[in-house]
C-alpha cells in the first residue's frame, strides 16, 4: 500500500488474490462465529429474560434495515477500484462517518415513536445505545474494504471472530450481573467497537481531514444502486414473513419461520463466503473477459457442488430431521421443506451473479432486476396464500424462484460474455449429484423403516449412505472439484 504522498494506493499484492484461500479464512471464521453464538446463547438463555431477547429483536429489526444504508455501498466500490487514490478513499471515509452518524441520530430521534408503534416502552433507550454502534462501524468501514481488496481475509476473519467472541463474552459477564437487556447492549457495542479499531490498525492507510465531493460523485452511481438493490433485497426476504402473518395469522408463521430458517441458514452461510471471496478476485481480473468467465464459473460450480447434495439430502431426510431437530409438534414443517430445498439450491447458485453485475459496474441493472424479482416473488406469494395457505405459499416460492431465475442467470451470462448454456453446462453434474443424494437417501431411509430404528440412528444412517454416495458421485463425474474440494480443507 502506498504512502499518503504517493499519487495512487497500490493495487498490487504479494501474491495473486486466491478466491479459495479467501474462501477458506471466511469459511472459518463463519463456523467459529457459528459456535460462539450456541454456545453463548445456550448461556444467556439462561440468564435473561423471554422478554429480554424480543425487545432485542425488536431493536434488530430497525438496526438491520439502519445497517444497509451505513456504508452506502462504498465498500464494494473501493474493492472494484482499479485506480484508488488516497483522495477517493479519504472521501469515502468521511461519508461513511457522515451516514453513520446520520444513522444513528435519525434513530435516536425515532426511538419514541418506534417505542410507542412496537408497544414497547423500554426499546426507546436500547435504540439510543445501539444507534452508537453505527458511528463507531462507519470509522473502520474503508480499512475493512482495503483489507478486502488485498485479499487479507485471514487478517478480517482473525479480527471478526475476536471481536464478535469479546462481545459474547462480555454480555455473558454483564447477564451474570444482573444487567438484563443492557447485557445485550454492552455485546454490540463491543462487537462493533473491537471491529472498527482492528480494522483501523490492520491497515496502513490513515485518513487526512480532506474530503473531495467530486471523489464522492464518481462512485454515487455505482454505490447508490447497490444500496438500494440491497433494500429491495431485503425487503422482499422480509414480505413473505409479513404476508403469512397477515393472510394466515401468526399460528402459521411459526412452522413457515423454522422451515424457512432450516433451508435458509446453511445457504445464507455458503453464499457470504463465496461472494466474499469471489468479489476481490473478480475485480482483479476485471479487464480480462477469459477470467472473468473462469472464476465466476469455478465459483457457481463449487457452490452448487455443496449446496445440491446439501438440498438433495434435506428433502430425502426431512420427516426424521425435522423429529429429531424440532420435535414432533413441529411435523408440519417436514411438507414445506420439500418445496422449500429446490429453492434454496436455485438461490445458492443466484447468490454469486450480484459479484458479476457489481465489477461490471452494472448496479443499476441489479437494483432494476431485484425489483422485477421482488414483485414475481411478492404476486406469487399473494396468490398461494390465498388460494392454498401455507402450503400453497411454499409452492408459490417454488415457482417465483423459477420464474426469476432463468432471468437473473442469462443477464449474469450477458454480461460475462457467454452463452446461458455455458454456465448451465457448469451445473449440470451439480444437479444430477443432488437428485442421486435424494434417491439414495431416500431409498435408505424407507428400508431403514423395515427395521424400525430410532429416529436418531435412523437419520444419521441414512445421511451417511447418502453422504458416501455424494463423494463418490463428485469423484467419479467432477475430479477437478475433488481436487478443489482437498485443497478447500487444506490451509496452505
Amino acid at each position: 500500500m502506498a504512502d499518503m504522498s504517493t499519487p495512487e494506493l497500490s493495487i498490487e499484492t504479494t501474491a495473486p488474490p486466491s478466491m479459495g484461500k479467501n474462501a477458506r479464512w471466511l469459511a472459518t471464521a463463519q463456523i467459529a462465529k457459528t459456535v460462539v453464538q450456541l454456545v453463548g446463547l445456550g448461556i444467556l438463555s439462561r440468564l435473561l429474560s423471554p422478554t429480554d431477547f424480543g425487545v432485542m429483536a425488536l431493536a434488530t429489526v430497525v438496526t438491520n434495515l439502519a445497517g444497509l444504508l451505513r456504508d452506502m455501498g462504498t465498500g464494494p466500490a473501493i474493492i472494484r477500484s482499479r485506480t484508488l487514490t488516497p483522495n477517493m478513499v479519504n472521501s469515502i471515509f468521511w461519508l461513511n462517518v457522515f451516514s453513520g452518524s446520520t444513522i444513528a441520530l435519525l434513530i435516536v430521534l425515532f426511538s419514541v415513536p418506534l417505542a410507542r408503534l412496537f408497544n414497547s416502552a423500554s426499546l426507546s433507550v436500547v435504540l439510543c445505545w445501539l444507534a452508537l454502534t453505527f458511528p463507531v462501524m462507519s470509522l473502520g468501514a474503508a480499512h475493512q474494504a482495503l483489507l478486502e481488496r488485498d485479499s487479507r481475509f485471514r487478517t478480517v476473519a482473525r479480527s471478526d471472530v475476536l471481536s464478535y467472541t469479546c462481545g459474547m463474552t462480555a454480555a455473558i459477564i454483564a447477564a451474570h450481573f444482573g444487567l438484563g437487556v443492557k447485557s445485550l447492549i454492552i455485546q454490540a457495542i463491543v462487537h462493533s467497537s473491537l471491529s472498527s479499531i482492528q480494522m483501523f490498525l490492520a491497515s496502513p492507510w490513515r485518513p487526512n481531514w480532506r474530503c473531495d465531493v467530486k471523489e464522492i460523485r464518481r462512485i454515487f452511481g455505482f454505490s447508490s444502486n447497490l444500496t438500494l438493490s440491497n433494500l429491495v433485497i431485503y425487503l422482499n426476504r422480509n414480505a413473505d414473513s409479513m404476508i403469512v402473518g397477515k393472510v394466515l395469522g401468526a399460528i402459521a408463521l411459526g412452522p413457515y419461520s423454522l422451515a424457512f430458517k432450516i433451508m435458509l441458514y446453511p445457504l445464507q452461510s455458503i453464499a457470504l463466503v463465496a461472494s466474499k471471496a469471489l468479489y476481490p478476485v473478480m475485480s482483479a481480473h476485471q479487464a480480462d473477459p477469459v477470467a472473468l468467465r473462469e472464476k465466476y464459473l469455478q465459483s457457481v460450480s463449487f457452490v452448487a457442488l455443496i449446496t445440491a447434495p446439501m438440498m438433495g439430502g434435506l428433502m430425502a431426510l426431512r420427516v426424521p430431521f425435522v423429529a429429531v431437530a424440532l420435535g414432533s409438534k413441529w411435523s408440519g414443517v417436514a411438507a414445506l421443506l420439500l418445496w422449500l430445498a429446490p429453492v434454496g439450491f436455485v438461490q445458492s447458485v443466484m447468490s454469486t451473479a450480484p459479484a458479476v453485475f457489481m465489477v461490471k459496474g452494472r448496479t443499476a441493472w441489479l437494483l432494476m432486476l431485484n425489483f422485477g424479482v421482488a414483485v414475481v416473488h411478492i404476486v406469487c406469494w399473494l396468490i398461494g396464500a390465498h388460494f392454498g395457505g401455507l402450503h400453497g405459499m411454499v409452492i408459490a416460492y417454488l415457482v417465483a424462484t423459477l420464474i426469476s431465475a432463468p432471468v437473473y442467470l442469462r443477464l449474469t451470462a450477458s454480461l460475462l460474455e457467454m452463452p446461458l448454456l455455458m454456465l448451465l453446462r457448469a451445473l449440470q453434474w451439480q444437479v444430477v449429484l443432488g437428485a442421486g443424494v435424494y434417491v439414495v437417501a431416500y431409498g435408505a431411509s424407507r428400508t431403514l423403516d423395515l427395521f424400525a430404528l430410532a429416529t436418531l440412528p435412523h437419520l444419521l444412517l441414512a445421511a451417511a449412505l447418502g453422504g458416501l454416495y455424494g463423494l463418490w458421485h463428485i469423484h467419479r463425474f467432477n475430479p477437478d472439484q475433488m481436487s478443489v474440494l482437498r485443497r478447500a480443507l487444506h490451509f496452505a
